[in-house]
């Protein structure tokens, strides 16, 4: 009220200074006096009004301020969690990235008959493998092999979980390289790669199973070093076969499971790969004790050191649209036996020849093949074998092959035991 009392105080000096001034009434005096309270209650009301409203806005602005402050807290909150995730699949990539999976089977069908004995005709899915890798460094790395035969193992059935294969391999340069653990030996042409797709036949060859004996694995430390040239060289110091049954060098494998270790195996070879599409290498092993004699559970005590060698060459050439390959295998054990009953055990040996030609079409490569086998081996007793075999494979895929083959297996030892039939099968290889 302050202004209307200094515009009243003005306007009655006004009136009193100005002579000429027509003088004001009581009642002209207070019309304007309303008149201006009125004016300035508007004054008023209207900054009121705008004072509300700040308030109102500045309540807004802190509402929002505050809605505001909690989204940048989710958001900090939700990059740290994204930050993690990322962190974890990160960590998950790089694991991933060195390890690795793969793994084969094989599934058989065999129809066959030996003479003077029970037709033979079964189905079996023979193999059913897992491989796994890791890479723990550039220089350091793992191999596994886990392999589930003829389906369903446990008590009464016909099947077996194995290790195949747990080793560690240390890389020193691009020359030398040692590895220990559960490995296979260097012998051989399918020990150490037997995926069904890289060989000819239903079932791996007997010499290769019965001298070898395929798959032979054992514990141990190794070594190999390669040259530029093509040749390279591998050796190795393992546990030992334990040929106390029957002298059977296939029965003689423990498999590492509870394994007797008194006699080691002591392993070199030497492969040459150098011109193109031929291999050739050749094994030398040997073993102290082939009965393992610190043994008081070996049944046998009559047998002393065993020395295996086995060569093979292999040799691809192209020939017209396809490609012929050329297979030579020989191996043979000199073992010290001093039953003169089981003389025969002392040279266990067997080779094979195997002529093949594969030929690329359009529905996948085709393969046709022939095999001869001699094979001479002991378990209980002499065994010897000639063995003619012919088959097909039809690689649908480079990994994935159908076999077929017809082999008569001839007893030089008992008349009327031959054996002869046929085999299908398929196989495959994933990595």
């Amino acid at each position: 009220m302050r202004p209307f009392k200094n515009y009243l105080a003005i306007t009655i000096s006004s009136l009193l200074l100005t002579p000429t001034v027509q003088a004001i009434t009581a009642d002209e005096l207070a019309i304007q006096f309303e008149a201006y309270k009125k004016q300035q209650a508007e004054v008023l009301e209207k900054i009121t009004q705008e004072n509300s409203g700040l308030k109102q806005q500045n309540k807004t602005l802190k509402t929002k301020l505050e809605q505001t402050e909690k989204q940048v807290k989710n958001n900090t909150t939700a990059v740290e969690t994204v930050a993690d995730n990322v962190t974890v699949t990160s960590g998950v990539d790089q694991w991933l990235n060195k390890t690795t999976i793969r793994g084969y089977g094989e599934l058989h069908y065999t129809n066959k008959s030996r003479e003077n004995a029970k037709h033979k005709e079964e189905a079996d899915f023979h193999r059913f493998v897992i491989f796994f890798g890791h890479e723990f460094s550039d220089n350091l790395h793992f191999f596994s092999e886990l392999e589930l035969e003829h389906s369903i193992a446990g008590d009464g059935k016909n099947g077996e979980i194995e290790l195949e294969q747990a080793w560690l391999e240390y890389t020193f340069n691009d020359q030398l390289s040692a590895k220990a653990g559960l490995f296979l030996m260097p012998v051989g042409i399918i020990n150490e790669n037997h995926d069904p797709y890289t060989f000819y036949g239903v079932d791996r060859n007997e010499v290769e199973k019965y001298i070898i004996p395929t798959t032979w694995w054992e514990a141990g430390i190794g070594a190999s070093y390669k040259l530029d040239n093509g040749l390279s060289f591998d050796a190795a110091i393992t546990t030992g076969l334990e040929m106390s049954d029957k002298y059977s060098i296939r029965s003689g494998r423990g498999k590492v499971s509870k394994q007797q270790a008194n006699e080691p195996i002591i392993v070199a070879r030497v492969k040459y790969t150098g011109t193109p599409g031929l291999e050739v290498a050749a094994t030398v092993l040997h073993q102290t004790d082939m009965g393992q004699g610190d043994n008081p559970s070996a049944a046998l005590t009559g047998i002393g050191s065993g020395t295996l060698f086995e060569t093979h060459a292999i040799y691809s050439h192209s020939l017209g649209p396809g490609t012929f390959t050329a297979k030579a295998l020989y191996s043979r054990w000199d073992i010290n036996v001093d039953d003169k009953a089981d003389q025969a055990a002392e040279d266990q040996y067997g080779w094979y020849l195997e002529p093949s030609y594969r030929l690329p079409t359009t529905y996948g490569d085709v393969g046709i093949y022939g095999r001869f086998q001699k094979l001479n081996y002991y378990d209980g007793d002499d065994k010897n074998y000639n063995t003619w075999e012919a088959g097909a494979n039809w690689w649908i895929h480079d990994n994935v092959v159908l076999k077929a083959n017809y082999i008569y297996k001839q007893d030089t030892l008992n008349e009327n035991r031959d054996e002869r039939g046929f085999d299908l099968g398929i196989g495959y290889s994933f990595f």
